[in-house]
């Protein structure tokens, strides 16, 4: 049985170390490092430019791109969100893509037009619920006719993922493939959450277990 090995990026610098390294795919580059190191939102330029030179650096190989995902322990000034109680529950991932559909526009266009450089595929972060995937499908779908117009070229069978890291998406996971070509699980957050466990908290290092049998049985 053949397994791949992929690795994880926070942008396209981190290219020649997954090729020396002999991976065979990014697994997850994490888009959030674009808008994190900017003083304002990213425009679809620059946006394109990093998921292109990731595609084409990876010659065939899959560069699996997740959408924006802030809130949390990620924040970036000019996002303006809420101070929150408990930001973990709050604002983040795919929850600040749909409240602002021109920026998470703006990112779909962007992937799509460097899906036609390489296989590239889209991930969406911190799903709970089987609406938020088929409004997610609904927005790209948008994107892809309006590039279309525009005769601008992107891979069509673009496929889109969904991260398996709330326990309620590890409980709907039957619902949610029936809408999603592929699932990533985040071990990291998946745990958090069916805890009850602050991951960022050093006074709980003894309660974050991931061998937990609550959390083999969500994964």
């Amino acid at each position: 049985r053949r397994i791949d090995v992929c690795c994880n990026i926070g942008s396209p610098a981190d290219i020649p170390a997954v090729l020396e390294n002999d991976a065979r795919a990014i697994g997850l580059f994490r888009s959030e490092f674009l808008y994190l190191a900017a003083e304002d939102y990213p425009d679809e330029e620059t946006q394109l430019e990093a998921y292109r030179a990731a595609a084409e650096r990876m010659n065939g190989g899959r560069v699996v791109i997740r959408t924006l995902d802030v809130g949390a322990d990620k924040q970036a000034p000019y996002l303006g969100l809420a101070k929150e109680e408990n930001p973990a529950l709050g604002m983040r991932g795919v929850r600040v893509c749909l409240s602002r559909p021109e920026m998470f526009r703006t990112q779909l266009r962007a992937i799509y037009r460097a899906s036609a450089f390489g296989q590239v595929a889209i991930l969406l972060p911190m799903v709970a619920s089987v609406w938020e995937v088929r409004e997610c499908r609904r927005l790209c779908r948008e994107v892809m006719q309006t590039l279309r117009r525009e005769d601008v070229p992107f891979r069509q069978e673009t496929e889109i993922g969904v991260m398996i890291e709330t326990p309620a998406a590890a409980l709907i996971a039957r619902e949610l493939a029936e809408e999603a070509d592929f699932f990533s699980i985040g071990t990291n957050d998946l745990t958090q959450y069916v805890l009850a466990c602050d991951r960022q908290s050093g006074e709980l290092d003894r309660y974050y277990d991931p061998y937990h049998p609550a959390v083999l049985r969500a994964v």
